[in-house]
């Protein structure tokens, strides 16, 4: 839970205030954090640890050199410290003897980013610390480096792309690492009628009203069922958890996307709707439409062209919190899901993230916290977290190898910590691959079952718009 220090009212007239959305994420009923990690192909030591944090790292922003400190009126503010002392936040932990396998300290690095998600950060320092783990992993011969970063210091997109800016192109460091586009769906505007655009906006108002409705309703008196994705469980935000991740090829999501003439978006939509339903029903759960299972879907709200470079995310006004939730209704289905084709998933995704696209209600949403008392927000965001079954986040990845002081990445991820789920995806490109990272309630939801499915899904989305063969191929490619 966050406590921050309490300073003298006539002190605090020159330290900014946290924005209105970070001081509802750092408060005692609701405080996340965001874990980064970084799987390298060679080990990397304190000494260079040091270098990246002081040279790099800190100079991007001063809140990395900032306390969080409460005025008497309960005011958030950052408090430059006076000398920031870089050795406090590296951390170097030792695992146990008799680890003999790639596979064992893989476990036991899982199991250490299960144990750090749960630490609350010490708030007598600037919030984030960076864990550099010396032992190699299935993805990480060379080790890994765990950034801990509080949400107060900025939402994913803002912390990813500032642990993004310390990398630097592996092909040629004077380039600048350049982001996935992102995928069109609809002609221009103007390549619209003026009957479809005045259409449209009719759509859009009624959509908005809808939206915004039922997004109040979501955080006050509607709530999911419990089910086996949703436990329900109080201050579920203490509950221990698992981190696991699986990835896909990037081209062959696109290649699907191209047959179903969705976006990436609605593949990977379509892929955790299918997967959750096979879980579902293999836990011997009936997905019928009386059962209410809701997603909510993080939206940035930043306006994102697609070809910046990091440095271009880092310069621009990409700090604070700047990020919306929308509400998706998880498909239901009555009868064995093995009847189903695979694809409707993706047409369902589509349709409902087509939708999502042509309402304006997260804005409303968030002109509306502006207006609400910090605690009434506050309480507000963690009931629309909690009465959900699961959040996906995604966020864009670097298009190429990458380096981290010379040091070449295998693959970079990040989850969200602190809401009150069972489920929570995120999603991150990197070098041609998609990682998915399911951060779910130990000891109730079976991981390695459920990515297990999101493994069929994906095998049968392929085979569905490529053949069996296609299928067969895929699996030998390791994907």
């Amino acid at each position: 839970m966050a406590s921050n220090q309490r300073v003298e009212v006539e002190d605090f007239q020159a330290f900014p205030p946290l924005s209105p959305v970070s001081q509802i994420i750092n408060s005692p009923i609701l405080s996340l954090s965001v874990i980064a990690v970084l799987e390298l192909e060679d080990p990397f030591d304190k000494s260079q640890t040091i270098e990246l944090l002081r040279d790099v790292l800190v100079p991007t922003n001063h809140r990395f050199s900032s306390i969080i400190v409460t005025d008497k009126k309960g005011v958030q503010r950052w408090k430059k410290v006076d000398e920031l002392k870089i050795e406090e936040h590296i951390i170097i932990p030792t695992f146990p003897l008799g680890l003999l396998s790639v596979d064992d300290y893989n476990v036991h690095f899982n199991n250490y980013l299960s144990e750090i998600a749960m630490d609350p950060l010490p708030v007598t320092r600037p919030p984030w610390e960076v864990h550099v783990i010396i032992y190699p992993t299935r993805n990480g011969s060379g080790g890994s480096i765990v950034f801990k970063l509080s949400h107060a210091l900025g939402d994913g997109y803002a912390l990813m792309g500032t642990v993004m800016s310390c990398l630097k192109r592996a092909d040629d460091p004077s380039k600048p690492i350049s982001l996935p586009m992102p995928s069109a769906r609809v002609a221009a505007g103007e390549m619209r009628s003026k009957w479809s655009r005045m259409a449209r906006f009719v759509f859009m108002c009624c959509n908005t009203v809808s939206d915004f409705t039922r997004g109040m309703l979501q955080g006050s008196v509607l709530e999911d069922d419990k089910t086996v994705i949703r436990s329900a469980l109080p201050r579920m935000e203490s509950v221990p958890i698992e981190i696991s991740s699986v990835s896909f090829s990037v081209d062959q999501i696109r290649s699907i996307k191209a047959e179903v003439g969705a976006t990436v978006n609605d593949v990977v939509m379509g892929l955790l709707y299918y997967a959750i339903q096979l879980y579902i029903q293999k836990m011997g759960q009936n997905s019928s439409g009386s059962r209410r299972v809701t997603a909510l879907c993080v939206q940035n709200m930043r306006k994102f062209r697609g070809d910046e470079s990091i440095e271009d995310m880092v310069k621009g006004k990409i700090w604070g919190n700047q990020f919306g939730l929308s509400i998706l209704s998880l498909p239901s289905i009555s009868g064995d899901i093995a009847n189903m084709d695979p694809l409707e998933f993706i047409i369902k995704a589509k349709q409902q993230t087509s939708r999502s696209k042509n309402s304006s209600a997260v804005y409303f949403a968030s002109k509306m916290l502006n207006l609400m008392s910090s605690k009434g927000a506050t309480q507000f965001i963690h009931s629309t977290l909690k009465n959900t079954s699961l959040v996906v986040s995604n966020v864009p990845g670097p298009m190429q190898k990458v380096v981290l002081l010379d040091h070449a990445l295998n693959s970079i991820y990040f989850t969200v910590v602190g809401t009150p789920q069972s489920l929570f995806f995120t999603i991150m490109s990197y070098n041609g691959e998609l990682k998915l990272v399911a951060r779910t309630e130990k000891g109730f939801i079976d991981s390695e079952l459920l990515l297990s499915f999101i493994k069929e899904a994906f095998e049968k989305f392929y085979a569905a718009t490529h053949g069996k063969d296609a299928m067969v191929e895929n699996s030998k490619n390791g994907f």
